[in-house]
């Protein structure tokens, strides 16, 4: 499942437990974005020589996700789920 990054979402993700986020980056063509950047929200911290091919980077919940939540022109922000349950329906 995925839901647009928003500050009370980052915030249900950390009361959580979760506390970075992987990243994938791909081009996207629409009229309100170039780009979209995808989070995978995880509990611990990777390790960079160890990213799968299918992530560019990661990144500390508390730090660039927080800043891209405020917006990014020409971005689209996902976070993707998966199976993770929000216990807030206000993230919804």
């Amino acid at each position: 499942m995925y839901r647009i990054l928003t500050a009370k979402l980052l915030d249900d993700l950390v009361s959580q437990g979760y506390l970075y986020c992987l990243s994938k980056t791909t081009s996207v063509v629409g009229e309100d974005a170039d780009i979209c950047i995808t989070l995978f929200p995880v509990k611990q911290m990777p390790l960079l020589k160890d990213l799968s091919e299918n992530f560019d980077a990661y990144f500390e919940i508390g730090k660039e996700p927080r800043q891209m939540a405020i917006g990014v022109d020409e971005t689209i922000i996902l976070v993707d789920l998966g199976e993770i349950t929000i216990d807030s329906e206000l993230s919804l």
